[in-house]
């Protein structure tokens, strides 16, 4: 589905509705993707240095990134969450899409989606 002028979810396949049923039914263990049609891409360097995943959805091409709440940090570092990562990003104001699917900026709040 082409995002249009709203820049959702372009170049990946599915309807809105779909992606946000996908962001609703986020499982709080990301391993749980796996089941449900997502590879763990996770690049090495991430994996070397972070507690981050990276998950692709096979079907839709969809992305997105799992951070793992760190014991003793404040705000969303110490929650366990989501982001989705915006196929139509052209920089740091619309990296991510928010629950809704909608482009919002790297480090806001909307771009953490609790499981």
């Amino acid at each position: 589905m082409g995002g249009g002028m709203s820049g959702n979810f372009g170049n990946t396949k599915g309807t809105k509705a779909s992606y946000r049923h996908i962001i609703s039914s986020l499982p709080k263990n990301p391993n749980n993707l796996t089941k449900k049609g997502w590879t763990n891409t996770t690049p090495t360097g991430m994996s070397q240095n972070t507690s981050s995943q990276m998950f692709t959805n096979k079907n839709n091409g969809m992305r997105i990134r799992f951070d793992k709440g760190k014991k003793g940090a404040t705000g969303y570092g110490a929650k366990d969450h989501y982001h989705i990562l915006n196929p139509n990003s052209t920089g740091k104001h619309d990296y991510y899409l928010d629950k809704n699917g909608k482009p919002v900026p790297k480090n806001s709040k909307a771009s953490h989606i609790i499981p």
